[in-house]
């Protein structure tokens, strides 16, 4: 279904969220276990979707274009995930079979709804949240609790 491409953008938009100055690729990496090189494709889409801002040189690194309270997780999966969750069957489908002469239009309006619904819940959702819950959710818990 998915490419986990989102779920790698919307952490590295929390990291992000943590410093108003930003953070070079490596260390944005570090914190989502992945190599700098392939972060930095995704971050070249949230730049490219105007979320992002990146500095260039010895002291460059990327931050948050805006206030992450006003940067949506629907607005992060828009940019990262433009086909949506469910792609159509690379398939082509035999038109000669009553329900292979359907199933392209049938399975986009499935793939729409269920697209419709991800979006509506992921606009309840900003970057800040996601980031306060991250940083309470991964504290070391006292010992007996």
């Amino acid at each position: 279904m998915g490419s986990g491409r989102f779920a790698m953008a919307a952490h590295a938009l929390a990291v992000l969220a943590q410093s108003r100055e930003g953070y070079p690729s490596a260390y944005v990496a570090s914190s989502v276990n992945t190599h700098a090189v392939f972060l930095r494709r995704i971050l070249g889409d949230l730049v490219a979707a105007g979320l992002v801002t990146a500095r260039e040189g010895r002291a460059g690194g990327y931050r948050l274009a805006r206030p992450p309270e006003r940067i949506t997780l629907a607005e992060v999966y828009r940019a990262i995930e433009p086909d949506g969750p469910l792609v159509p069957s690379p398939a082509d489908p035999n038109l000669r079979c009553p329900v292979g002469a359907g199933m392209r239009r049938a399975f986009a309006r499935t793939a729409g709804a269920a697209e419709d619904g991800l979006v509506r819940a992921l606009a309840r959702e900003t970057v800040a949240d996601l980031s306060r819950r991250a940083l309470r959710l991964g504290r070391p818990r006292a010992r007996g609790a």
